[in-house]
């Protein structure tokens, strides 16, 4: 998570890391296949039958993490998984001049279960290469993920002429496999990509972030539920402008920018984007779309840098991992879409309908944000080994232990937030001018934090510090 910092360069030795960008293509291939599916004749509630399908793929793959081991490293499955999804979106697009309507209902709910299955299957692949990556060089890799995926999925969804989109945008899938591949073989001896490796330890992760990421998706999905095809279309510059404001602080910054600033202004524009649903104006729509839509895509570089660097830092199984909190994030839209639906079937309308609903959302979100800590940034939000044997405890478990110990110490004896920080990197053996070189601080300024830490705890060096918080139990 740290080694990546020391690197000068926003890509690395060369522009080839390029090809590290190819996981657009598929995002662009989910989003073309749903707004082509929204223009056709196609069952209402085909799009939660797909979310459930892609779930439950994420959830079979993160229950199998184990078995499979590397996805990277079984090229023959992931090209018939790429060319599978292109020929499940041209079905579909042909699909809608049968006559029968049971086959073409019937052919369009197996298309989309064989396509949302192998959509899984080439996301998680790109997931366990972005693991492998330090911290900011993936930071700048999803930023143009999400810009190349808004653009490319605009400029398809603009062509006037239906098939020739769908099948440029079928090519897609097998053009992301080849660039994971070239991806994945230019970058193998760089600096910036230096992973564990999988893990073969059983893991356990906190309900905690699973409940953020499902009450974020509801929110964003149920806000895009107001609006037509054509404005959902338009809003994908919310995700740009979202990308492209990130892309230019972390090349500005790239050795400082923290990403836990992304979820900080991420909850209240989705905030802002929910009390647009509430204003009866012209173009209120697309401002809710537009602040949901910049919100969602900061919220998604965030939790994926995130998790990228907990797999990074620690070999957590990125299978597992990106498994378990994708179903979670899906799972979440399709609550979001089946909300949405419910307000309809109520036959609500006006505000009746969206000030009920959006208060709710906005109370979900604020209390979601009683489930994250400065600290999930920094350690393991949860996620934990899974200890079957008696055996001792791990290191992880000792950063864990660490953690815990510093929090009950600041309620103990009224640290604040940033003594609580300083107490952590003094008992990690750190010394005051590194602290301060990492804190940005002035050394002067550190030396009078730890002057205060000690008087609180009531201790005079730094070994009876390390000695009274060690006795604190946790």
């Amino acid at each position: 998570m740290n080694q990546s910092s020391a690197q000068p360069s926003l890509w690395g030795a060369s522009f080839e890391n390029l090809w590290c960008t190819g996981l657009f293509l598929v995002l662009s291939f989910s989003t073309v296949s749903s707004l082509a599916g929204s223009q056709g004749a196609e069952p209402p509630l085909l799009s939660s039958f797909a979310m459930f399908i892609r779930a439950a793929a994420f959830l079979g793959v993160a229950l199998m993490a184990r078995n499979i081991g590397s996805l990277i490293g079984r090229p023959r499955l992931l090209v018939a998984a790429a060319a599978a999804m292109g020929l499940c979106l041209l079905g579909r697009i042909f699909s809608f001049a049968l006559e029968d309507g049971a086959v073409r209902v019937a052919l369009s709910f197996g298309l989309v279960a064989i396509s949302n299955g192998c959509v899984a299957a080439l996301y998680l692949a790109w997931m366990e290469f972005y693991a492998q990556m330090g911290m900011r060089h993936g930071l700048a890799f999803l930023c143009v993920v999400h810009l190349g995926s808004a653009l490319t999925s605009f400029g398809l969804f603009s062509l006037a002429v239906a098939p020739i989109a769908g099948a440029v945008a079928a090519l897609l899938p097998m053009v992301s496999v080849k660039a994971l591949f070239r991806a994945d073989c230019v970058t193998k001896g760089a600096p910036f990509r230096q992973g564990e490796g999988v893990d073969a330890t059983p893991w356990t992760m906190s309900p905690r972030p699973l409940v953020l990421l499902g009450a974020f998706t509801l929110t964003n999905t149920f806000l895009r539920s107001f609006l037509g095809v054509q404005d959902r279309a338009f809003v994908l510059l919310g995700v740009c402008v979202a990308a492209f404001a990130v892309l230019a602080v972390a090349a500005r910054c790239f050795g400082s920018f923290e990403p836990k600033a992304l979820y900080e202004v991420s909850v209240p524009v989705l905030i802002a984007g929910t009390m647009f649903v509430l204003v009866a104006v012209p173009g209120a729509n697309v401002a809710a779309a537009f602040c949901s839509n910049a919100a969602f895509t900061l919220f998604s570089i965030f939790i994926t840098v995130v998790f990228c660097a907990i797999s990074y830092r620690y070999g957590v199984n990125a299978l597992w991992l990106f498994g378990i909190t994708q179903a979670a994030l899906t799972s979440g839209s399709l609550l979001g879409s089946l909300l949405s639906r419910g307000e309809a079937l109520l036959s609500l309308s006006g505000a009746g309908a969206t000030a009920p609903i959006a208060v709710l959302v906005v109370v979900l979100v604020a209390l979601s944000m009683l489930l994250v800590s400065d600290r999930d940034f920094e350690t393991t939000w949860g996620v934990t080994p899974r200890q079957d044997t008696g055996e001792a405890p791990s290191a992880l478990e000792g950063e864990e232990l660490e953690m815990r110990r510093c929090s009950k110490a600041a309620k103990l004896y009224g640290l604040t937030r940033r003594e609580e920080e300083i107490l952590l990197l003094l008992l990690r053996g750190q010394t005051l001018s590194r602290i301060a070189a990492e804190l940005y601080v002035a050394e002067s300024t550190m030396k009078t934090h730890s002057r205060h830490i000690y008087r609180k705890v009531g201790v005079a060096n730094r070994q009876e510090l390390q000695e009274r918080i060690e006795g604190i139990p946790v």
